[in-house]
């Protein structure tokens, strides 16, 4: 079992850090993670830190694990473990659920699977405010700020803000949700007060001298496109996303891109969605994952980096009527385990997940189900190039 404590670095000469303190459970080594969160909008005088609390019991042995990382294999040394899931979304019967059972109730039955990880990262889909005025557009999603601590109660060390939802309520929800995300203690990237501070990575350090940066991008639109003068998310197109992977390859052993891309409800990638992994790719990003299409696509190898095109679904407020007209894909989920070391390609690890539509919330897949959720991820042919 892993354990953590807190701790707060001072910032150094460029931006903020965040650190955790992590005892990693297989060897007993202390590991000092710290989280350069690059959002010179958001400075303050007391440096953002990451909040970590026990990660909890050893995986089920019920859960089903696949590609060319062991599920309970410590992590080789000299590397990191990441989690990743997709779409998480608080609002609406989510948030009904929370103020009856608590804060820790998303995240009750699944904490288990990412006991392992040394980081835990996921697409927050919609905002924590209760100021603002909704878009005009069919959706927009906003959770009461205290409801952030699912987040925190869920150990999560970071989300990714590049998304169709960070907007919904405009500036003011958009600084809401950066200022409630630093209060908790999650990190985030993909957003910001201006472009600038939208398009900087999150850096993560390790005493053993790994360093990977996260970048986040949307593709979707319904939102507003952070500019060198006015708030909101990362735009995707090749050009922007070259050149922040390259700047941030300059400073990383590691980039991690983060999109948000795609065609809700289709279980192939597109045209586009291949077009920016490869530009990811090509620019230095070794692990490339995708959300928003509200199902599971298959991942690939692009050489030696990794493409995970879309984790669907997280958490989220879905109907037991809902598999009558949409079918079982939105319910279909996963944790992806990516474990990154230098000289090897990304090893991938799945552990499928079902979003229970009786408790709007996720819980391990049974074996059946495991079955078809991993045929969703397989890759479908020749990968990559």
């Amino acid at each position: 079992m892993s354990k953590f404590s807190n701790r707060n670095l001072e910032p150094d000469n460029r931006r903020s850090e965040s650190a955790l303190r992590y005892h990693a459970h297989s060897a007993a080594v202390r590991i000092f993670v710290a989280v350069v969160a690059a959002l010179a909008s958001l400075a303050c005088s007391e440096a953002p830190f990451v909040r970590v609390t026990p990660a909890g019991t050893a995986m089920p042995a019920a859960t089903t694990t696949a590609a060319s990382a062991s599920a309970s294999a410590p992590a080789p040394a000299r590397s990191i473990r990441i989690a990743f899931v997709g779409d998480l979304m608080f609002a609406r019967d989510v948030t009904t659920r929370m103020q009856q059972e608590g804060v820790q109730y998303p995240f009750e039955r699944v904490r288990p699977l990412w006991a392992d990880a040394d980081l835990v990262v996921g697409n927050l889909e919609g905002t924590y405010t209760s100021r603002g005025t909704a878009l005009a557009k069919e959706y927009t999603f906003r959770t009461p700020s205290a409801l952030a601590a699912a987040l925190t109660a869920g150990g999560f060390h970071a989300v990714s803000l590049a998304n169709n939802h960070t907007f919904d309520f405009g500036t003011v929800g958009l600084e809401d949700t950066l200022a409630t995300l630093r209060t908790k203690g999650v990190a985030l990237f993909g957003a910001g007060l201006d472009e600038t501070a939208a398009v900087s990575p999150l850096l993560v350090r390790t005493p053993s001298g790994l360093r990977v940066a996260f970048l986040g991008f949307d593709d979707i639109g319904e939102v507003q496109f952070a500019s060198q003068t006015e708030p909101g998310v990362a735009r995707a197109d090749v050009s922007r996303i070259e050149s922040a992977v390259r700047r941030a390859a300059a400073d990383a052993d590691f980039v991690v891109v983060v999109m948000h891309w795609g065609l809700e409800y289709r279980s192939e990638p597109t045209a586009r969605q291949r077009l920016l992994a490869q530009a990811a790719v090509d620019a230095g990003a070794c692990v490339v994952v995708g959300a928003h299409p509200h199902v599971l696509q298959p991942w690939e190898r692009f050489g030696r980096a990794v493409v995970l095109f879309s984790l669907g679904n997280f958490v989220f407020d879905l109907k037991p009527g809902d598999v009558d007209w949409l079918g079982p894909g939105p319910f279909q989920t996963t944790v992806a385990v990516l474990t990154l070391s230098l000289d090897t390609s990304p090893a991938v690890a799945f552990r499928p997940v079902m979003i229970d539509p009786a408790e709007n919330r996720p819980r391990p897949a049974t074996a059946a189900e495991a079955a078809s959720i991993l045929a969703q991820l397989e890759p479908a042919g020749p990968v990559g190039r």
